[in-house]
């Protein structure tokens, strides 16, 4: 990306860029963008469906002589990822995570309630999978992220944002809902949520699969004034 922002010079002379590597959760990695002065913002949050990011990365990571284990893949890419996955969860994590989102209110008891229903679905199974603690980590993640947007967008200024909805164990998560609240509360207005295609047929065979109809939506937020 950023030797193809490079090349781009040769069509535009005046083009101004800067590519940082850092955690969009903290403050230090948006301290270059002038508080007020980012004119937009598109984006594709990692989506809720257990996949893990990080193992996406794995061949190029050994190709490349990145990293030469998988342990060394954990601890130099995953662990600073946002928590989208049961691999990246811990009891700590969650429960922190859980008591900071109160500070979101209505917001955050629609995501207690999710949590509930995932913790009360984890037991009625031999060995469950832990989606009702990545659930509360990964949405701290994403009020984080928006916080750090909203102080760096000038009033009036669009994000435009790809995200999916989810259902681990038939429990139904409108991810682009409860970001676009999130959002809200954090000085946002939410103008658009429109789906773009229907996900999750090419797992129809699978009898053993939640039948929850899943899609894949772009939501429009604005700074407001």
């Amino acid at each position: 990306m950023e030797e193809d922002l490079k090349q781009a010079r040769e069509f535009a002379p005046d083009l101004n860029f800067k590519v940082v590597n850092g955690d969009s959760r903290s403050q230090t990695s948006w301290s270059e963008i002038d508080a007020g002065s980012a004119q937009g913002c598109v984006s594709s949050p990692p989506y809720l469906n257990n996949f893990d990011y990080a193992d996406a990365t794995r061949l190029e990571l050994y190709f490349w002589g990145d990293v030469s284990s998988w342990a060394e893949m954990c601890a130099s890419v995953r662990a600073e990822m946002l928590t989208a996955t049961t691999q990246q969860s811990s009891v700590g994590a969650a429960l922190s995570a859980r008591s900071k989102l109160r500070n979101y209110e209505a917001v955050s008891k629609s995501i207690e309630e999710i949590v509930e229903k995932l913790t009360a679905e984890r037991a009625t199974r031999r060995r469950g999978k832990e989606y009702d603690r990545v659930i509360p980590d990964y949405f701290l993640a994403i009020a984080q992220v928006l916080e750090q947007l909203a102080m760096t967008m000038q009033p009036g200024a669009p994000a435009i944002w790809l995200v999916g909805d989810s259902a681990p164990y038939g429990v139904y998560i409108d991810t682009p809902r409860i970001i676009s609240e999130l959002a809200q509360e954090l000085g946002f207005s939410s103008e658009k949520d429109v789906v773009l295609r229907r996900r999750g047929q090419r797992w129809a065979s699978n009898t053993t699969r939640h039948d929850v109809e899943l899609s894949e939506r772009m939501i429009v937020l604005r700074r407001v004034p």
